[in-house]
């Protein structure tokens, strides 16, 4: 379980063309004990703990944690530390940038129950980060990642794709980059115009176009399954649906079930390869799917059966469940 608790814009030396954190976390005019006491009231003391999950984990969104004031940065730690205490939660992670992490800033946190700490890449290509307002060099994020992992923090990665500049090309040479620092997970975001942005003015202008979902799937598609293959999670797909996010979401790849859509691009991938193994299909054919994922196999509202009938000319398509399978098979 994590309990989010969203610090907007607040810290970051940066001002980057996508962002609006203002906006996305709704959070703006919240002094720190009130949102902190808000997002554990929310998140624990709705219910009794024994009936909460049993790995619970506090985690600031928003600005850029460890380029906050030395103070703040305390305050925020040892209140939620005082939870920690108490075992209502075992952990704390935060999210920073790359520029932000040096070794007195991670003496400070040291000092605390952080196990994670995220960095937000978004993406290792020179010119995008340029044309995004980033700031950030290869060399600091490399540094960055080496100083999180000497300290023996779980380290996680945040890439966006369709930002300025920005093509199929060079977000797979991002994956292919990030592979290189093996992340414990990662977490893909598509670029959107939001409204106080800078990619909004760009946007009203015709200066920016968003990518379009179909786009944004395919690429997302291919990074997942590149990530998956090698042990990485992709622990999100797309930005978390806070309503002040979706109030002010203009134009771009936004849909609410992002995940379902890639997973279920991937999956027909899969039973394609499979019937393009056999040299005659009959008109009825079927597969044994892993337990629980039929959903992703089938396709959203089912559009994987009729691309597959269409391509492969079958008549009915038949999907059996089985329990501990890890892989589909294919019945002739």
């Amino acid at each position: 379980m994590i309990v989010p608790i969203f610090i907007p814009h607040q810290g970051c030396p940066y001002r980057c063309v996508f962002c609006n954190q203002n906006e996305i976390s709704g959070a703006e005019k919240k002094e720190d004990q009130t949102r902190l006491d808000s997002a554990f009231n929310t998140y624990l003391q709705s219910r009794p703990l024994d009936e909460l999950p049993e790995i619970r984990e506090a985690a600031f969104y928003g600005g850029t944690f460890t380029a906050l004031p030395v103070q703040r940065q305390e305050f925020l730690l040892s209140s939620v530390q005082c939870w920690v205490d108490r075992g209502d939660i075992q952990s704390m992670r935060l999210s920073t940038h790359p520029g932000a992490v040096d070794a007195g800033s991670l003496a400070l946190v040291d000092k605390y129950s952080v196990e994670t700490i995220e960095l937000g890449v978004q993406s290792t290509d020179q010119e995008v980060l340029r044309r995004s307002g980033r700031g950030d060099t290869p060399e600091s994020l490399e540094r960055s990642v080496h100083l999180i992992r000497s300290k023996g923090y779980r380290l996680g990665l945040q890439l966006m794709l369709g930002l300025p500049g920005d093509s199929e090309e060079i977000f797979q040479q991002s994956v292919s980059d990030t592979l290189q620092f093996k992340p414990d997970f990662v977490r893909l975001y598509p670029a959107l115009v939001v409204r106080g942005t800078t990619l909004y003015e760009w946007y009203k202008k015709g200066e920016f176009i968003p990518w379009s979902l179909n786009r944004t799937v395919d690429a997302l598609k291919m990074a997942v399954k590149r990530f998956e293959d090698v042990g990485i999670p992709v622990i999100r797909l797309g930005l978390h649906p806070e309503p002040s996010l979706l109030a002010n979401i203009v134009d771009g790849p936004h849909h609410p079930a992002l995940r379902s859509l890639v997973e279920s691009q991937i999956c027909f991938d899969t039973l394609s390869d499979l019937l393009t193994r056999e040299a005659v299909l009959p008109e009825r054919v079927t597969f044994k799917v892993p337990l629980r994922k039929i959903s992703n196999y089938t396709g959203h509202r089912k559009e994987n059966i009729l691309k597959l009938k269409e391509k492969f000319a079958i008549k009915e398509l038949v999907f059996v469940q089985i329990p501990d399978l890890i892989a589909p098979e294919l019945i002739v």
